[in-house]
């Protein structure tokens, strides 16, 4: 209700050809209050919370009782792209070079390829102690979200080819659609406080875990790089971090 109720606004605006309104009427603002209102508050929050109650019925198995397929991967990010695109006002308000911009996407230096490649190493690095100290001050939580996360994203078992193609599978389209999404299309709107409360929000297989905390110091970095470089090198980070994840379980066990 309270997604459709920030609709009408927007809508009457965009139906009766009025350029000028409330600020908060305005397409990419109105689309960043109607994900924290819709996917915040009415879903991630509920998922959070309700973590316990979800995992029982197996609601993070996504109905694959298993490795997630790539189908599934592409599905959920696509509506990301779409989203974003659509926020911005692409092919309405914008073409397709004035979308980009928008967005963020652009061509990035050596210098600044060097800068992601220490971020993916650093993140990695955080991720590993943050990983460590969930298992020692939420030992049954941690048990419980490894399940999870072994079941859906574990490329063991796959040939090393296989592994890689996976790994960039998920680490690029992931990358891709939350990119867009987060960085590209809500950041500029909302802040990069806000938009990684958010981003980490959307990570509800993680439970009300410290886990969420490192999500958001993540954000935040990812937002520094869209800040001072651009999404496409957020992007590559986003997607080497994740790749890099799942290649170090499958080649060193971490």
């Amino acid at each position: 209700m309270i997604g459709l109720t920030l609709c009408v606004p927007t809508l009457l605006k965009i139906v009766r050809g009025r350029p000028n309104g409330e600020f908060w009427t305005n397409p990419p603002i109105f689309l960043a209050l109607w994900l924290f209102a819709t996917v915040l508050l009415a879903n991630n929050l509920v998922g959070i919370l309700g973590f316990e109650q979800l995992n029982q019925v197996d609601a993070f198995s996504l109905g694959t009782g298993g490795r997630i397929p790539p189908v599934a991967i592409l599905a959920s990010q696509l509506p990301f792209v779409v989203l974003a695109l659509v926020g911005v006002g692409t092919g309405i308000r914008r073409g397709a070079r004035e979308t980009l911009a928008r967005l963020g996407y652009g061509p990035i230096s050596l210098k600044h390829i060097g800068i992601v490649v220490l971020f993916i190493l650093a993140a990695f690095a955080l991720s590993v102690a943050a990983d460590a100290l969930f298992s020692q001050l939420q030992p049954d939580l941690y048990r419980k979200v490894g399940e999870i996360s072994s079941t859906l994203f574990s490329p063991k078992g796959l040939s090393p080819i296989s592994a890689v193609l996976f790994a960039l599978l998920i680490g690029v389209g992931a990358g891709l659609g939350e990119e867009t999404l987060f960085r590209g299309a809500v950041q500029p709107v909302f802040g990069i406080p806000a938009t990684s409360v958010l981003f980490a929000s959307m990570h509800v297989q993680y439970g009300p875990s410290l886990l969420l905390g490192y999500i958001f110091v993540l954000s935040i970095g990812l937002g520094l790089l869209r800040r001072y470089v651009n999404t496409t090198a957020s992007f590559l980070a986003h997607a080497g971090y994740n790749t890099l994840g799942i290649l170090a379980v499958y080649f060193f066990g971490l």
